[in-house]
């Protein structure tokens, strides 16, 4: 028979062990971590994908280690990890994804438990998107280097944003950074000074919020010229009488940007007499400017009755300056047209006095002398008798009962073999066209003195006859 105080102290020791043990695994239960927190993150949302999650011990038993389970966009991973450090787990991973990690407290007597609350963060590894747009330029922009340029880049990110982004601008390996507004990098500063002449690109990267950079492929290219244009510029003739016409031609190249535009006046006015200035000038497509100016005198038309009785015989006289009879005046002579010309301090003139198809009589005074030149022959006359050649004349072409002469301002050494005049068409004998006309002009009072002499004698005897 059992003892029944033997089985009351069995009873009693049961229910003590019992409380002891309970109270023993109640004291040795895990304790869920708290303060779950994503430390290295650049936002509370973001992050590049390199970061570490942290966490603070419950305070229950001593943990002998903690495993994180970890779902990917809200997909659990198969697998579990293993804490990589005291109270904290290190993660790389640039896969783009939501991920939200639970910490799981595991004590030595193999209780686990998990944490109250998961972190979770937003890996954003996409660039952002950057691009040009029109900022009042083509691909390709012509630009001095003395100009700034202007553009306007949208910045855009879908995930991150571009909160506190920048543009970082690459003009021919200098780089200029304007920071982000409202999605936008607008500058009307883009530095182009120091560029040489040519063809530069532009690259332009930004950020976004966690730093990923993106690149916009469709770059600018600026082609910097700073270098005007060679302009061509010509006039003919450029003496000329009032109304007659005066020909301008003008052209322009330029090896950096092309040729924009030309402006000159294709026949500059002549209504008035002076002396004028006609200009031509040439823009490049970056702005460059080049001109070039000629100068042109408008004369009056010579009267034959306004200079000496010689002038007569002449219809047309026209002068030139110095200065085009040094260079060479080339003019369309009709006949009993001339030119007047000044060797040192004497005028002098030559102009035709006969005219065929194919050559001219050319009178060359004062001293005058006729030469027949066929086309393509010239002379050379000595009008200063000083030992020395002065004028010399050319017949370059007979069109329209016109002859075409250059006559020029030289002074070369007559030998003793030379005579005062020379030609390689041949010498007519002279007509003193100044002394016809003085002739022609004595006959004529000849005649009325005569005509008055007649008059008077007749009168006389007719009064003698009335009087007897």
């Amino acid at each position: 028979m059992v003892n029944k105080r033997f089985l009351r102290l069995f009873l009693v020791g049961i229910i003590v062990l019992g409380v002891i043990l309970s109270i023993y695994f109640v004291l040795a239960a895990a304790a869920a971590p708290t303060d779950l927190i994503i430390e290295q993150n650049v936002t509370s949302l973001y992050d590049e994908g390199v970061f570490t999650v942290n966490w603070t011990p419950g305070g229950g038993d001593v943990e002998a280690n903690y495993t994180i389970y970890i779902w990917m966009n809200d997909n659990y991973v198969s697998g579990t990890e293993k804490n990589n450090s005291n109270f904290g787990y290190s993660w790389s991973n640039t896969t783009e994804a939501n991920y939200t990690f639970t910490i799981e407290a595991l004590n030595g007597t193999a209780i686990a438990i998990n944490s109250t609350t998961n972190v979770s963060m937003y890996v954003d590894s996409t660039a952002p998107l950057v691009n040009w747009t029109n900022s009042g330029y083509n691909n390709i922009t012509y630009k001095k280097n003395t100009e700034l340029l202007t553009v306007n880049i949208s910045v855009g990110d879908a995930l991150s944003g571009v909160e506190n982004s920048g543009c970082i601008f690459d003009v021919n390996g200098t780089n200029e950074t304007v920071m982000v507004s409202n999605g936008w990098c607008n500058t009307t500063q883009l530095n182009l000074t120091g560029l040489a002449d040519g063809n530069h690109s532009i690259d332009v990267w930004a950020n976004d919020t966690v730093n990923s950079v993106g690149v916009n492929l469709s770059y600018y290219v600026v082609w910097v010229d700073t270098t005007v244009p060679i302009v061509a510029f010509s006039c003919s003739p450029t003496s000329v009488y009032a109304t007659e016409t005066i020909t301008c031609s003008c052209s322009g190249t330029d090896v950096g940007s092309g040729v924009s535009n030309t402006s000159y006046t294709a026949s500059p006015s002549t209504s008035d007499t002076g002396s004028y200035t006609a200009t031509c000038t040439v823009t490049d497509n970056a702005g460059n400017s080049g001109s070039s100016s000629i100068s042109y005198t408008v004369g009056n038309i010579k009267s034959s009755t306004t200079e000496s009785s010689t002038k007569s015989y002449w219809t047309k006289t026209y002068v030139i300056n110095d200065e085009q009879f040094e260079e060479g005046y080339t003019k369309e002579l009709a006949m009993n047209n001339q030119v007047k010309i000044k060797v040192e301090s004497a005028y002098h003139h030559v102009g035709i006095i006969k005219l065929t198809e194919t050559t001219a009589t050319i009178n060359i005074s004062s001293n005058p002398i006729q030469v027949i030149l066929s086309i393509g022959e010239d002379s050379k006359v000595d009008v200063t008798n000083d030992g020395f050649y002065d004028v010399y004349v050319l017949l370059n072409s007979i069109e329209s009962n016109k002859a075409n002469v250059t006559i020029q301002k030289i002074h070369e050494e007559i030998s003793d073999k030379e005579e005062s005049s020379a030609t390689t068409g041949e010498v007519e004998e002279e007509e003193d066209i100044g002394k016809f006309d003085e002739e022609k002009s004595s006959l004529i009072w000849l005649w009325i003195i005569l005509g008055i002499v007649i008059l008077i004698v007749g009168g006389w005897f007719l009064f003698k006859k009335i009087k007897k």
